[in-house]
């Protein structure tokens, strides 16, 4: 196989209501962009990092019935997601995991609840437009449809509650009408962790976008997963982080802690005592 086709992507779409195949632009999109979504998560699962390397350019497009799309994974990094085994290695994640999903019906190693409910998305508009979807890579395609979000629903399981706290970087935030939704950033944990707020906390947390905040409310989890994906606020603190001291502030605050041992001879003495 060529090794631009190891990285290709194939998507397959047509209307049961319609015998000519006549797919709506706007159904159209969406499955796309659920697509698209669905790849940059497992990309993340992949590489551990927030910001995506890959983009995808459109191989083929055969309108002739039934509409099928051809995409290609493209890196524009410079580091080591650039190769087009890196590319391929996330296109077959995907289709690994959405096979595993259909065919054993049990969760994907290494996924987490966030790349889980991308894969989920996957059937919304198949299903609100009695769509048949089909997602082919390589050898390997899974039909995405009310069965597979059936299947996803019952392998996720119910949701567990605590009252806690997140700390991150709110960098997204949705202000418009009643969706009065967040996206925080932790440092450490979970990649980032969706949240809702009061209609009356509007502008405290309109004023913490970029800022490192902790989010205090009702945390949700998956019992399989170690971390909690949504938080409805009830509070908000705002850091200054300019305020906390930095290494230099640090220097010469504990001039006895090492007692009359030289820095290296204590450096020395706590790795004889681990």
């Amino acid at each position: 196989m060529a090794a631009h086709q190891d990285r290709t992507i194939t998507i397959e779409l047509s209307d049961k209501s319609s015998p000519n195949d006549d797919l709506r632009l706007d159904d159209f999109l969406e499955q796309m962009r659920t697509l698209k979504a669905a790849l940059r998560e497992t990309e993340r699962l992949v590489s551990g990092a927030l910001d995506p390397s890959l983009y995808f350019r459109i191989k083929k497009l055969q309108k002739n019935s039934p509409p099928i799309v051809t995409l290609e994974a493209v890196s524009d990094s410079t580091d080591g997601r650039s190769t087009p085994q890196y590319a391929n290695r996330v296109v077959r994640r995907l289709t690994t995991n959405l096979r595993v999903i259909a065919n054993r019906e049990r969760l994907p190693e290494n996924v987490d609840y966030l790349a889980l409910a991308s894969y989920r998305d996957l059937t919304v508009p198949a299903e609100k437009r009695h769509l048949n979807v089909r997602i082919q890579a390589g050898p390997n395609s899974v039909v995405v449809d009310q069965k597979f979000r059936e299947t996803i629903d019952r392998i996720a399981g119910d949701d567990e509650f605590s009252i806690g706290s997140v700390s991150g970087k709110i960098e997204a935030i949705n202000l418009h009408d009643r969706n009065r939704k967040f996206q925080i950033f932790p440092a450490i944990g979970p990649s980032r962790v969706l949240g809702t707020f009061k209609t009356k906390d509007r502008n405290v947390f309109a004023n913490a976008v970029d800022k490192y905040v902790t989010v205090f409310g009702k945390l949700r989890y998956k019992k399989w997963d170690r971390f909690p994906y949504t938080i409805n606020a009830e509070s908000i603190e705002v850091h200054n982080v300019s305020s906390l001291p930095t290494l230099d502030d640090l220097r010469g605050m504990a001039p006895n802690a090492t007692g009359s041992l030289t820095s290296q001879e204590f450096v020395d003495w706590i790795r004889d005592e681990w």
